[in-house]
């Protein structure tokens, strides 16, 4: 088990002035305090939840506190019927006719059994504790800001108090000039090489640097003691985990006490009540200033924790969930995230992990998968998805010449505007047929594409279609298109003129050639949720052409309704932005990038070849999407590969060097100006509905046999 959350409890003391107070008394003083901690908290940017019955939550803590076995199988609402009905059969009482007898608050939370006989630890509901503090001789002369994160976010089986206490000032005052006077007086009748001049001297400087904080800068001087309880559910564990926390501690120069023989009074002393033994408030408070105590602040830690987002795995620095929510707009520019990996980081089952946790939300999910489609089949066919293969002899086709309905009449109403009326569709379409050509013919010529724009405004007019938008439409109807050309229109149209018959040549292939099935009417549906448009089965220039007509007949559907979520997933993207592809098609990918949050979808690009990704015109396509996706995941990257993102991510040699060394699985989440490691995490089903790995294949294999 991991530790998935951290608890932080403030306990605040009530210090009499007078003796004798009365409750009302305390009781107001004491709420004072709290709603001061609660408006501080709320400036921070937390946000601060009120309990209907306080005094239940805090029995379930200390419930929970004094039995972190039992409470795992027994919750405190158990616990206390249970308790209640032991109290009746012991008084003889019959439950439900007679009254509940007063039952001694310490029953309730009590655990099963503490054991002191050990002098090393103590043995609390079956678990195993340790307590150590720091000395306080143990700290070193100077702390960073937030040192206690190293305990902090240590992970399962570490608590860690911290007890402030605030002195008089005045009085510290008189005591300190009173110690720098004594001081003072020993150092004149003491030799310089006197083992204890030293000490002296260091004794001085620092009554002087806490008179001088207290004087004239305002602080206060505070009395901290830290004590560290290690558990475990075992001895063996509970000695490894001691030795783990006791040697990162030393490493940054702090030197901690186990306490032997004074386990009972440490134990109590780490108690929520506020109560420090005397002996271990002598061996482990050391003073400091209003300035020290802050950098002991412990809310240090980032997380990504949106309520309304997906879960990615635990964050590797502090155990939480990183559950992220690309569609935040108080917190993200943009929905766009790049996905980053080496071969076997693990990228496409992150990517699909995505997908799947997308579609579980409501966001409908496209992927377009270029290469190894067969291994999104499982899970889509697991959520009920669409399959899409676009392949030769496949019985799925887009077709390529289709002008489609880019706005609903939703959008029309909310708008107030006649999309009909808008600039020229088929000119739009035009445009995108060119980077459908070039993309097949990558020597096409100028003249070329003139004499192929001119083929093409011929073929649409065979259909009726011109320039006027109205000509799209059934019989003026507002939502009915009419019939589209397919290719095998327009091959008859450059066929006829001797200028095209090299273009007409090419594009037989997709008109009575091996590529015939391109040349239909669209037949696919793309109303399912969960989308997959397998492209694996096309080769050499056949891929790019082929990933071109799916996304943009993906883009067009998104571009239908502004309202709905969608993500559009898009694996090995530098099959269109990089060298092996053109501008054209680079451009109409980075259109998307920068224009999908405003149809309220989300672009997500997966790339594991870097150096195609970053070839085209000297990266500029390539830095661009990245620099237009607000959110990052980075896997596992060779080391020359994490150079070319270095610059573009901003990475430190630390970020580097822990891409570099990452396992599968582990991934580094930018959102952002914030970075942080994680552990992409699956569910059991999740995990054999997506992986690949041949032995996980394998045992899944077997595990089906077995049924049969």
């Amino acid at each position: 088990m991991q530790a998935l959350t951290r608890r932080f409890f403030l306990i605040f003391q009530y210090e009499s002035p007078h003796k004798n107070d009365d409750f009302q008394q305390v009781y107001s003083t004491l709420q004072t305090v709290e709603q001061n901690a609660r408006a501080y908290f709320s400036q921070c940017g937390n946000n601060i939840l009120q309990y209907k019955n306080p005094n239940e939550e805090i029995m379930e803590i200390l419930y929970t506190y004094f039995n972190r076995n039992s409470c795992t199988t027994e919750p405190f609402v158990k616990r206390v019927e249970r308790v209640v009905m032991d109290a009746m059969r012991v008084e003889g009482k019959t439950i439900g006719v007679d009254e509940v007898p007063n039952v001694p608050i310490k029953n309730f939370i009590a655990p099963r059994g503490i054991d002191f006989t050990n002098h090393a630890y103590t043995i609390m509901d079956g678990r195993y504790y340790m307590v150590l503090y720091i000395k306080c001789n143990g700290y070193p002369s100077k702390v960073r800001a937030g040192w206690l994160s190293t305990l902090i976010n240590a992970g399962d089986g570490i608590d860690v108090d911290v007890f402030l206490k605030k002195e008089n000032k005045s009085k510290v005052i008189d005591k300190v000039a009173q110690k720098i006077r004594l001081n003072r007086t020993k150092l004149k009748d003491m030799q310089d090489t006197s083992t204890d001049y030293e000490e002296l001297t260091n004794s001085i400087q620092a009554g002087y640097y806490i008179k001088q904080g207290i004087a004239n800068y305002n602080e206060d001087l505070f009395y901290m003691s830290v004590f560290i309880t290690v558990s475990a559910k075992t001895k063996k564990e509970l000695l490894w985990r001691k030795q783990q926390v006791t040697d990162t501690l030393k490493a940054v120069d702090i030197y901690v006490s186990e306490g032997k023989f004074q386990q009972e009074e440490a134990f109590k002393s780490v108690m929520p009540f506020l109560s420090v033994s005397p002996a271990l408030d002598k061996k482990s408070k050391r003073n400091v200033l209003t300035s020290g105590a802050a950098s002991s602040y412990m809310f240090t830690s980032f997380e990504m924790s949106d309520d309304t987002g997906v879960l990615l795995g635990v964050n590797q620095h502090n155990n939480s969930l990183c559950i992220v929510d690309l569609f935040n707009t108080k917190k993200n520019k943009n929905a766009n995230l790049n996905l980053i990996g080496t071969s076997g980081a693990g990228k496409t089952f992150t990517m699909q992990l995505l997908a799947l946790r997308m579609r579980m939300r409501g966001i409908q999910s496209f992927i377009l998968a270029p290469i190894k489609g067969h291994e999104f089949k499982r899970a889509c066919k697991k959520i009920n998805g669409s399959f899409i293969r676009i392949a030769p002899g496949s019985p799925h086709c887009i077709n390529v010449m289709e002008i489609r309905q880019t706005i609903s009449p939703e959008m029309d109403l909310i708008d107030g505007t006649d999309y009909r009326e808008n600039d020229s569709l088929l000119a739009r379409k035009i445009q995108q047929l060119m980077i459908f050509f070039t993309l097949l013919i990558p020597d096409i010529t100028n003249e070329e594409e003139q004499l192929l724009d001119e083929a093409l405004i011929k073929t649409y007019k065979d259909f009726g279609i011109t320039h006027k938008n109205k000509s799209l439409y059934v019989n003026g109807s507002n939502n009915e298109f009419k019939r589209m050309p397919v290719l095998g229109d327009l091959h008859k149209n450059l066929k006829g003129n001797p200028r095209t018959e090299r273009l007409a040549i090419i594009l037989s292939r997709f008109v009575t050639g091996s590529a015939q099935s391109f040349n239909r009417q669209t037949n696919v549906d793309l109303s399912n949720k969960y989308i997959v448009i397998d492209l694996s089965e096309l080769k050499g220039k056949l891929l790019p052409v082929g990933m071109m007509i799916a996304l943009d007949y993906v883009w067009d559907n998104i571009k239908l309704d502004r309202i709905k979520k969608k993500a559009i997933f898009i694996d090995e993207i530098w099959q269109l932005v990089g060298a092996s592809s053109n501008s054209l098609a680079a451009d109409f990918c980075l259109n998307i990038f920068k224009t999908i949050r405003g149809y309220g979808g989300a672009a997500i690009a997966a790339t594991q070849d870097l150096s195609d990704f970053f070839g085209l015109e000297d990266g500029k396509y390539g830095r661009a999407i990245i620099n237009n996706s607000q959110n990052k995941i980075i896997l596992n990257l060779e080391h020359d590969e994490a150079q070319y993102v270095r610059d573009v991510l901003k990475l430190t040699r630390t970020e580097i060097h822990a891409i570099t060394s990452f396992g599968r699985g582990e991934a580094l989440v930018c959102s952002s100006a914030n970075k942080i490691p994680i552990v992409i995490k699956a569910s059991e089903e999740e995990h054999e509905s997506i992986t690949t790995d041949r032995a996980e294949l394998e045992a899944i294999l077997q595990k089906h046999k077995a049924k049969e």
